[in-house]
């Protein structure tokens, strides 16, 4: 306890002239005292204070601007993001990384190239524990005309972003198992290996756990609602005890973020509250409820669904579904005829009659043709025999009448033909249907 009291006050007493010198615009000294008081404090284990000393130090040397000054800039700015990955700081720790690969470039180090690789490998790695792989692609790719080609080929660290590149895009934890086969090949610090290992973690939660929607049903109609229990299954999470360098047990799983792609024609319903923290004890399936409504008729889909995942509150990753292609159609509509005599029907007299047309379902009706073929005891004495109607939406129908003489007593068939179009514009029928009309003597 003594010593670390003595380590704590050298490092305060180093920080005070620090920022002494600072002031005073001695920019060189003002490095040197920064960085002995980041170094007291690394040793002391206090990782933010040493961050921010590591910072100022580097800091000095780049308002000095000299190719050595960048150097030592770099080597400081490596530093405080190492400091940065003991506190789980991931995202500042990669903007260190990524400005002292810049600081090495314009330095007059012997091997710029080597440095500057290693250092955006380690910047790659804090985007892909952060579950920005995406990102991490396009920002390390940047470099690629900067550093000498077979250094940006054959690093070693180079070798493993690549390995977890290639376990990302194949959906293969084969290239993650060779990794952690040769794990102890190269000797890594302790903040390296850290971060290394975040991200081993994190690829391989990443392929362990997945995430299907679990649609069976391709086709609906207008206005139907549309229930997908998607499924997120971690079970494989238990498995992290088999990985010797990577024993984890795991406490909690949280859905922090949600992205839904749908088709015009579809909106979303109802999709679960964020943030949703899903039980891992059991390592089981968790059912994720989601509902949508269907438009308007054509071609539509659901999906991808993209959800990012947190386990234990550091390991952050993206999964993401399938899509499914769906068919919205209109609801078949349904029309119905009757015939009813306003009059009692009888032998060798005009009566009115009654024709009703109507659309018994949920989905429109247009273009509607109607036809009567009477038989031969059966005559039209007004109106007419054939209707057109122009559109019946649902529940809608239309009335009208004809005046008629019967010849002959008892049933007589009325012959009807209708014809229609949906409200896709699919032509329906023609349908035929015998319509009895009894005669009274």
């Amino acid at each position: 306890m003594a010593n670390e009291e003595k380590l704590r006050k050298k490092a305060e007493v180093a920080l005070e002239k620090a920022e002494i010198l600072m002031d005073n615009d001695n920019h060189k000294k003002s490095a040197e005292h920064f960085k002995k008081a980041a170094e007291l404090f690394l040793e002391l284990k206090e990782w933010k204070i040493a961050e921010k000393c590591f910072f100022y130090s580097a800091k000095n040397y780049h308002t000095l601007g000299g190719a050595r000054d960048f150097h030592r800039a770099s080597l400081l700015e490596y530093e405080a993001g190492k400091c940065c990955i003991f506190t789980n700081d991931f995202e500042k720790a990669r903007d260190y990384f990524d400005i002292a690969s810049k600081s090495i470039l314009k330095s007059d180090a012997k091997n710029p190239d080597e440095m500057a690789t290693t250092d955006i490998c380690f910047a790659f790695l804090c985007y892909f524990v952060q579950g920005k792989y995406e990102e991490g692609i396009v920002y390390i790719k940047r470099f690629k005309d900067q550093i000498n080609p077979d250094m940006y080929s054959s690093h070693s660290l180079m070798v493993l972003v690549r390995d977890l590149t290639k376990a990302i895009i194949n959906e293969r934890e084969k290239y993650i198992d060779s990794i952690v086969d040769n794990f102890g090949i190269h000797k890594y610090g302790a903040a390296e290996t850290l971060l290394i290992k975040e991200a081993l973690i994190v690829g391989l939660a990443s392929l362990m756990v997945k995430f299907e929607l679990g649609m069976d049903k391709t086709e609906y109609e207008r206005d139907d609602s549309i229930e997908v229990k998607s499924i997120l299954d971690c079970t494989r999470l238990g498995e992290f005890k088999n990985y010797s360098i990577l024993p984890r047990v795991f406490k909690s799983l949280v859905i922090e973020k949600m992205e839904i792609e749908i088709g015009d024609n579809i909106s979303t319903k109802e999709k679960i509250a964020l943030p949703e923290k899903i039980q891992v004890k059991d390592f089981g399936k968790k059912v994720l409820p989601f509902k949508f409504r269907t438009n308007f008729p054509g071609e539509g889909f659901i999906g991808p669904i993209t959800l990012t995942l947190v386990i234990d509150g550091k390991y952050r990753f993206k999964l993401q579904s399938e899509k499914q292609e769906l068919l919205i159609t209109s609801p078949n509509a349904v029309l119905g005829i009757d015939l009813l005599p306003l009059k009692t029907p009888v032998i060798n007299q005009s009566f009115p009659l009654q024709v009703n047309v109507s659309n018994n379902s949920e989905g429109p009706a247009m273009e509607i043709n109607v036809e009567f073929e009477f038989p031969e005891d059966l005559r039209l004495m007004r109106g007419t025999l054939q209707k057109n109607i122009y559109s019946l939406d649902p529940n809608e129908d239309m009335k009208w009448q004809i005046i008629v003489k019967a010849f002959d007593g008892g049933e007589i068939p009325i012959k009807a033909t209708v014809s229609f179009k949906d409200g896709d514009g699919n032509a329906k029928g023609p349908f035929t249907a015998d319509l009895p009309l009894n005669i009274n003597l």
